[in-house]
């Protein structure tokens, strides 16, 4: 019987999870099913078997290419029978009396590797995988980790940088895919990196749900606001821990294994050994890997650091506790001095930070940090909900030098001139979104005509008014970041704080498990087949054969009972029977497909 028969058969016997299981890891683009047959056709074409191959390690493949070479296997052991539940997992293997024996797709797919430069079954047999590396020195050790701390700050302040430019400017995706150039730079800029971190800072961020895309734009989420209230520990075990959870389980296996020697091309070549058809693919998501693990100080100079190889072998928390004993320690005073900027002696604690933030603009970023007091943020603050008390109070809890009068004085003027604009729903007008108005006439001039408002399109309806199509707070940001002294008010004119836009929460978007409907189809059709036929089983089976042009055993009943094996060579079936040639009698034989009670493989 064909490999095709055989597979069909044992497919429509196995329970719905192994046979979903089946699809799901060797049909990834689908093709077209209506029963058993057409899944073990498209189970056994080669770039499905291929598919199949490429994902499996080297031990498994030498399995594989035993069996291949008509070679018994011992399963009794452990690791051997291991590889064959993979294998028959895969459907890539059947079992015989004699044994395991591989599908002839399978055979044809192992033997044409030679040709494409993938080892041979006796190379998959016999190689043996590159020398391993000496363990990384011990006395290297600090220098490593010392390296590895200074970018896990740089990279937990980089974020934070990050996840604050897109709060002030959302960053464009491009169609074809990737962040414009222009946004590129303009976080590359903001974080102090070079552009070629900026995607996979972006990539780390989206899989820990620190920023999201809306549309086109790239936004922070609700969880990038409480990241950033945590200590710089925190922060990075959040990072590190997005990181581990976004390895595949076969390379964390292997970078489990290297927590004290080099990655980068040495484990590009144990990869490339241990996974010998994964090619491309692979390696560049190692290599995405190995520049995240950089970026975050899991690795330095290729190196594992005690706190990368505490991730890799015992977890997050684990890896946090080693990592901040190396980590700067966090400051909660500042300078507040009299040219309006603030100086921080350390690295501040993030909340603090936070909170500086929005009161301050930041000037440089480093262990020590600045930042700059003007009109604009002070405004911003009290936009936010801040009162010249609070702003007080808090400077006030904070400073290692009280508050210097400039400060103060400027702090008075800001809430003066906080508001003299004012923005405002407009219910009344579905057409005029929002209405722009202040007591001071000129300044609404200004504003008219602000040639960086021109999107917006304002229309002056009064000396003191302005009205456009835009809602209130995609309004209330432009003046904002203009600088202009604006506040936000409800629809009865109360003054509301108003925040930077975020990625909407979503739901989860439930996923549909395509090969449970595959499978759930081939159930419905398979009972639907055996209501309307009892012989379209069989009829399909035939057709197979006769397709295959292999022979086969084909049992029919008798009419006193009894029945007789017939080898035959299946040329036709139509009419309710099957057409034959007997090979014994060297006859050509008509069957009724009532009669025949069964077939098999001779």
């Amino acid at each position: 019987m064909t490999s095709t028969l055989t597979l069909a058969s044992r497919l429509a016997a196995l329970d719905d999870e192994a046979l979903r299981r089946i699809i799901a890891q060797r049909l990834p683009l689908r093709p077209k099913i209506d029963d058993f047959f057409d899944l073990a056709e498209a189970l056994l074409e080669h770039p499905a078997v291929q598919h199949a191959l490429t994902g499996l390690d080297r031990p498994t493949l030498a399995t594989l290419a035993s069996l291949t070479n008509g070679q018994r296997v011992d399963e009794a052991d452990a690791s051997t029978a291991a590889h064959l539940a993979t294998l028959a997992g895969r459907a890539l293997i059947e079992e015989t009396e004699s044994g395991w024996v591989p599908y002839e797709a399978v055979r044809e797919r192992l033997a044409a590797w030679p040709h494409e430069g993938l080892p041979s079954a006796q190379q998959l047999l016999t190689e043996t995988p590159p020398t391993a590396l000496a363990a990384v020195d011990t006395d290297a050790r600090p220098t490593t980790d010392q390296l590895a701390s200074e970018r896990a700050f740089q990279s937990v302040t980089a974020f934070a940088e990050m996840f604050g430019e897109l709060e002030r400017e959302p960053a464009r995706e491009l169609q074809k895919g990737g962040l414009s150039l222009p946004d590129g730079r303009r976080l590359a800029a903001a974080m102090a990196v070079d552009a070629d971190a900026v995607p996979v800072a972006v990539w780390l961020s989206e899989l820990a749900g620190l920023v999201a895309r809306d549309g086109s734009l790239w936004l922070t989420t609700d969880a990038a606001e409480e990241w950033l209230t945590g200590t710089t520990a925190e922060r990075w075990q959040a990072l590190a821990a997005t990181w581990l959870e976004a390895v595949p389980p076969s390379i964390r296996h292997l970078l489990g294994g290297r927590t004290h020697q080099p990655w980068g091309r040495a484990l590009h070549e144990t990869l490339a050994w241990f996974y010998p058809a994964s090619g491309e693919p692979l390696l560049r998501a190692v290599e995405r890997f190995e520049a995240s693990a950089e970026l975050l100080g899991i690795t330095a100079g290729e190196l594992p650091s005690a706190a990368g190889a505490a991730l890799l072998d015992a977890g997050p928390a684990a890896a946090a506790t080693a990592m901040s004993r190396l980590l700067p320690a966090e400051v909660d005073k500042v300078y507040l001095q009299h040219d309006l900027t603030i100086v921080s002696p350390g690295p501040l604690v993030p909340s603090l930070d936070a909170h500086l933030r929005r009161v301050a603009d930041v000037e440089s970023r480093a262990l020590a940090s600045s930042y700059r007091v003007t009109a604009a943020s002070l405004e911003r603050a009290i936009g936010a909900g801040e009162t010249a008390e609070s702003i007080r109070s808090f400077l006030t809890s904070v400073s290692l030098t009280g508050i210097p009068q400039p400060l103060d004085y400027l702090i008075d003027e800001a809430v003066k001139r906080y508001g003299l604009i004012r923005v405002r729903e407009n219910a009344s007008d579905a057409r005029m979104r929002a209405s722009v108005r202040s007591v001071d006439a000129d300044l609404i001039g200004a504003i008219a005509v602000d040639q960086a408002f021109a999107s917006l399109g304002f229309a002056r309806i009064a000396e003191t008014e302005l009205v456009t199509r835009f809602p209130r707070d995609v309004v209330y940001w432009a003046l904002a970041d203009a600088r202009y002294p604006v506040a936000a008010e409800d629809g009865n004119g109360r003054i509301v704080g108003v925040k930077k836009r975020h990625a909407p929460a979503t739901d989860a978007i439930p996923v549909v498990d395509r090969a449970a409907t595959l499978v759930a189809h081939l159930r419905e059709a398979a009972a639907t087949e055996a209501a309307q036929s009892p012989e379209a089983w069989l009829s399909r089976q035939l057709e197979t054969a006769v397709k295959a042009r292999v022979p086969l055993i084909v049992t029919v009943g008798m009419p006193d009972g009894s029945e007789l094996d017939f080898m035959l060579e299946p040329t036709g079936v139509g009419g309710g029977r099957l057409r034959g040639r007997d090979r014994k009698a060297d006859i050509e034989r008509t069957l009724p497909l009532k009669s025949i009670k069964g077939v098999r493989a001779p």
